[in-house]
């Protein structure tokens, strides 16, 4: 059974979703887990506390995904890691629509989330690198080819969706987002490159390309 405090931050995020968080009073949270707003109070004292506490939920998802990507970086991990993290901004699009709104109003999570792009970047660099390294991925050309196309990376994979949403476009599949992703890497690719995504794309019939 899934105990208050879970409950409060699971419906706090669907309504947040599908209302957009600045239009969510703590009583409409209230009626829908069905508890008064001084109940809901004794758990986070007012909805500014429930969205630090979905925060953290949602930078300890972040992690983990980097995590397991920064195992064994071949292209099937990497390929595991966009489709991963395109489910999660699905399971968290309020904060990733409403990114900058979010961070200009909330200093803690601005602070919190800026450090975890700053690791998220690095371990990015280091995922090209050992690509690199293994044959996949051309030298790089200049001394910031790689940190470079990092943060372009971490650019077009942590704001598609407010950059879709920006450009009017509101149905948004895992196709077109890991092709994205993808898009950004392949002119980097060596012929071993190209051969081991090709065969990816054989395996799992993604064809993004």
């Amino acid at each position: 059974m899934v105990d208050t405090k879970t409950r409060i931050l699971e419906k706090s995020i669907e309504l947040f979703n599908r209302f957009g968080f600045v239009n969510i009073r703590l009583q409409h949270i209230a009626d829908e887990v069905e508890l008064s707003v001084g109940n809901i109070a004794y758990h986070y004292k007012n909805k500014d506390a429930i969205l630090e506490a979905i925060y953290v939920q949602l930078e300890n998802d972040q992690k983990l995904l980097l995590a397991e990507l920064k195992i064994v970086p071949l292209f099937v991990n990497i390929n595991a890691h966009i489709l991963n993290t395109f489910q999660l901004q699905k399971k968290y699009a309020f904060f990733y629509s409403d990114t900058f709104e979010v961070l200009r109003s909330f200093p803690i999570i601005k602070y919190n989330y800026r450090r975890y792009t700053e690791w998220f970047v690095s371990q990015i660099q280091t995922m090209l690198e050992f690509n690199v390294a293994r044959g996949a991925f051309i030298p790089a050309s200049t001394p910031d080819t790689y940190s470079n196309l990092a943060v372009h990376y971490w650019m077009t994979i942590e704001l598609w969706l407010y950059q879709n949403r920006i450009r009017g476009l509101e149905t948004l599949t895992e196709t077109t987002y890991a092709a994205a992703a993808w898009s950004l890497l392949i002119p980097y690719f060596t012929e071993i490159g190209h051969s081991e995504y090709r065969q990816m794309n054989d395996l799992k019939n993604y064809n993004w390309l």
